[in-house]
């Protein structure tokens, strides 16, 4: 770790900020910068100090703990907030966390809990800012993939495992190809290391992008095509590779070679993420037209879907790219989903409802809910996903459409417009 680490205390008590200044002062990579009593000065204080870790109380007079965290959050995106508070309660937990704080510690702690919690923090602050950078760095490869593209790509992904992203990937990709019958459409599994989407569909070809990369100097579009795994619905798919250690020999650069070939193939590409930052996952990301943020009602879920919100804001990704989906909405998890939208400030695009049965029984046959139950609830609401995602891109193509011939009209009216004054001035 380069310097100390420098740590705001914000308390309205000032026996508790001295005691706790009292039991960092002989950390050595820890530096208190300075102490507040309300959140207004916590706010200004952050502005002029530029702390790493502000330790903040919940309950405070005036500007609480709750709205100074989320004003700090937004407005101090290398700034990390630690929440400290008496009331060691779910609800001040839930409302702590979505509020943008990156870990709660219930008084009293000790000096461990709380020195652990800032080291934890800080490591993850500084691993974010490493991640800005290489996404920045893979916009120059991407401005060129994209020239001449043809694919849509729509990306489903979370940091927390176990939300349901293989599965509206799979059923996604099949709901888009039963509504355009006449489109190609492509899924791939970007999770290389425990991908699982060949077994949602149930292909037992022994094929995946570990052909591809072991062949990626003579690569061309008739070795992708040979690579790819048919799947009963039309719907071509790229698996990920059969064991963890041939996973990790695929690189980001040659998932966007790969790419591509494919958006030249394809007219939709749907892709299961990995619940990483690593570089794959961040290349398939930063290629995306539409990244379909997956979460469930759980806090741990609610917690990093708002972390890769504050992420997607430092790289600048304009917010149309990005939406909500809820899943399993439908179980009484004590959060309501309006509050969810609220305090992530993002656009629910759809909300799946829970349906374990059903769904555990899609998978262990390998054939997606949109096929074995159409008339579900669940397949429902994906074909109406299917249906918006697909809707919203093929009317910004129309209008790009029309852009570009009115463009060209425009050229032609004004070359007719020239032609008579430069055969005159010749003349």
């Amino acid at each position: 770790m380069s310097g100390k680490i420098r740590v705001l205390i914000v308390d309205d008590i000032a026996e508790s900020r001295d005691n706790v200044a009292k039991l960092l002062r002989f950390e050595p990579d820890v530096e208190v910068v300075g102490m507040a009593d309300n959140g207004e000065q916590a706010l200004s204080l952050c502005e002029r100090l530029e702390p790493n870790i502000v330790l903040m109380d919940v309950n405070m007079p005036g500007m609480d703990g709750i709205t100074a965290t989320t004003r700090i959050t937004s407005r101090f995106p290398n700034t990390a907030v630690i929440m400290m508070s008496v009331q060691n309660e779910p609800e001040y937990l839930r409302r702590s966390m979505t509020a943008g704080a990156r870990e709660f510690l219930a008084k009293p702690f000790s000096l461990d809990e709380l020195i652990d919690s800032i080291r934890k923090v800080s490591v993850l602050q500084q691993q974010t800012r490493r991640v800005v950078t290489e996404v920045q760095s893979t916009h120059s490869s991407s401005s060129s993939l994209s020239r001449n593209r043809k694919a849509k790509i729509f990306s489903t992904f979370s940091l927390k495992g176990g939300v349901g992203r293989t599965m509206l990937a799979a059923n996604l990709a099949v709901a888009i190809r039963n509504r355009n019958p006449e489109k190609e459409i492509a899924v791939i599994d970007g999770n290389l290391l425990h991908g699982d989407l060949g077994v949602v569909m149930n292909a037992t070809e022994q094929k995946s992008i570990s052909d591809i990369v072991r062949n990626i100097h003579n690569l061309d579009r008739d070795l992708v095509s040979d690579i790819l795994i048919t799947h009963s619905s039309g719907v071509k798919l790229l698996t990920a590779p059969p064991d963890a250690q041939s996973g990790e020999q695929v690189s980001g650069e040659h998932v966007r070679q790969v790419l591509q070939y494919l958006i030249s193939m394809f007219d939709y590409i749907i892709v299961d993420t990995r619940p990483s930052f690593d570089e794959v996952t961040l290349t398939l990301l930063d290629h995306s037209d539409k990244i379909l943020v997956m979460l469930t009602l759980e806090l741990t879920a609610i917690k990093g879907a708002k972390q890769y919100l504050e992420l997607s804001d430092l790289l600048g990704y304009d917010h149309d790219r990005i939406s909500l989906v809820i899943n399993r909405s439908t179980l009484q998890a004590g959060i309501p989903i309006d509050d969810v939208g609220a305090s992530l400030k993002g656009e629910i695009l759809a909300r799946l409802p829970d349906e374990p049965m059903l769904v555990m029984r899609a998978v262990n046959e390998g054939v997606p809910v949109v096929q074995s139950a159409p008339s579900s609830s669940l397949a429902i609401e994906i074909d109406r996903l299917a249906q918006s995602l697909t809707r919203s891109f093929e009317v910004l193509d129309v209008e790009d459409s029309n852009l570009m011939t009115q463009s060209n009209a425009a050229q032609k009216g004004l070359s007719r417009w020239m032609r008579p004054a430069i055969r005159k001035k010749a003349s």
